[in-house]
């Protein structure tokens, strides 16, 4: 695959960098890739990359970062909450009001944080 001096179309860095192997074009600085097709030079979008000026790890996914709670991923959050308040209503026989209280107020973050 002939490399080309070309900028990122995303955030306009000039090191992009080139897989050969599988034919992929992509980004250190923002996420973006490209593969392109070495027969017809036609250029598949595989990641749009984060906007410029964003903070974040190089691999954004295509619809970026979804809502957080804490720093994990919502539904995330939610079953590994629930998962802790089971295994600690069974261990100290917690009374189920207390779970539920708890549980109530992590279901609240779920559907209330964006």
């Amino acid at each position: 695959m002939a490399e080309e001096s070309m900028a990122c179309p995303n955030c306009g860095n000039p090191q992009l960098d080139v897989d050969a192997a599988n034919s992929v074009v992509y980004c250190q600085q923002c996420g973006f890739a490209v593969k392109v097709d070495p027969n017809t030079g036609e250029a598949t979008p595989i990641n749009q990359g984060r906007a410029p000026g964003s903070s974040g790890g190089v691999s954004a996914p295509l619809g970026g970062a979804g809502p957080n709670v804490f720093g994990m991923d919502k539904l995330t959050f939610l079953l590994l909450v629930t998962a802790v308040l089971l295994l600690l209503t069974f261990m100290y026989n917690l009374d189920l009001t207390i779970f539920a209280v708890i549980e109530a107020i992590a279901v609240a973050l779920f559907f209330l944080k964006r």
